[in-house]
């Protein structure tokens, strides 16, 4: 019996020192910068939320922003750097995340309210097929101010994620700081002062932002994806959803223009223009509009930027020239 026990206690040390070991080494390479402050936020592993690094960011920010973008992945196409070229005295920082819903915006619109920061322009992409999903709601991957998650438990979300189960080898090589590359790994540098991503702001991506090129490797990507189906075949008409507002987000969507009324915001209400030709419903589209009047553009259906398949590298996103064009074509002259 005191054999069993001694061999039982050895075998408990052992395992308590290997899960001590590994919390130290997830806290000392903190994946999810959850223990800064650090200089950048950058979206470097495929888990992190874009939402979380840009609230992280925000938080350790002193630049005295005037100016917001708000949306899913899709609007990261909108240089930040390059509206504050269009419009006059303003300071644009990039509040977006994957898969964002209205109530990820609202939320980060009511926590830049709370900051201090003024709302005097705003620019909002609106997707057919993600600002009104699961109820509108806040995804459960953003930062905890915006879910109204408990500090610890969100902390205790982003570990577990990290060690438990199971520990394999893509996880241990990001524990153990080993360099990777591919899908899981974008390593994309975010701007310091603006948080546009996948580039830092300068002269020459002003001089190459919007230029419609496509070099031979990627149309023949593309065409690859066009026969194997990939990037189907669409009928050349308007494809209208099922209604999607709920109640709740509705509700959601009169608080966002409460908070513009508070602020006297000069705002534009984008809706994005995707592969599927998919538009809001005829009901939506009046709620939509009715709240925001002549602040909505409507990118969405059969248009010059969905009908050119080469804008779609992945069928989702489409190419940054268009969110310039948007940009132009709704704000036509330079300050």
């Amino acid at each position: 019996m005191k054999l069993f026990l001694k061999r039982l206690f050895y075998f408990l040390c052992i395992q308590m020192i290997i899960v001590v070991f590994l919390i130290v080494l997830y806290i000392k390479r903190d994946i999810y910068l959850d223990f800064g402050p650090y200089k950048n936020y950058s979206w470097k592993y495929f888990s992190q939320s874009l939402g979380d690094l840009s609230t992280k960011k925000l938080l350790e920010s002193s630049v005295n922003y005037n100016s917001f973008i708000f949306g899913s992945s899709r609007v990261t196409g909108l240089y930040a750097c390059y509206l504050q070229k269009k419009v006059n005295n303003s300071k644009f920082f990039l509040y977006a995340n994957w898969n964002e819903t209205i109530g990820g915006i609202y939320s980060k619109m009511k926590l830049v309210d709370s900051l201090g920061y003024h709302l005097d322009n705003v620019f909002i992409y609106m997707d057919t097929d993600f600002t009104f999903a699961n109820e509108g709601k806040c995804n459960p991957n953003d930062h905890f101010l915006l879910t109204d998650e408990y500090r610890f438990i969100y902390y205790l979300d982003h570990c577990r994620s990290m060690l438990f189960p199971p520990l394999y080898g893509t996880k241990l090589k990001i524990l153990f700081g080993i360099k990777m590359v591919g899908k899981e790994f974008p390593d994309w540098e975010s701007d310091l002062l603006t948080n546009d991503c996948n580039h830092y702001c300068s002269d020459s991506i002003l001089m190459t932002y919007g230029k419609l090129t496509f070099a031979k490797k990627y149309m023949h990507k593309i065409d690859s994806l066009k026969a194997k189906g990939f990037l189907y075949k669409r009928t050349k008409r308007d494809i209208f959803k099922e209604n999607q507002i709920s109640f709740w987000e509705e509700k959601t969507l009169i608080k966002i223009k409460r908070l513009f009324e508070k602020h006297n915001t000069k705002y534009y209400i984008i809706i994005t223009p995707l592969y599927d030709y998919k538009k809001f419903s005829i009901s939506d589209m009046h709620l939509i509009r009715q709240l925001f009047e002549k602040n909505v553009y409507d990118f969405s259906g059969v248009n010059k930027f969905t009908s050119n398949e080469y804008n779609y590298p992945d069928r989702s996103h489409f190419k940054p020239y268009i969110s310039k064009a948007i940009a132009d074509s709704i704000i036509p002259c330079y300050k």
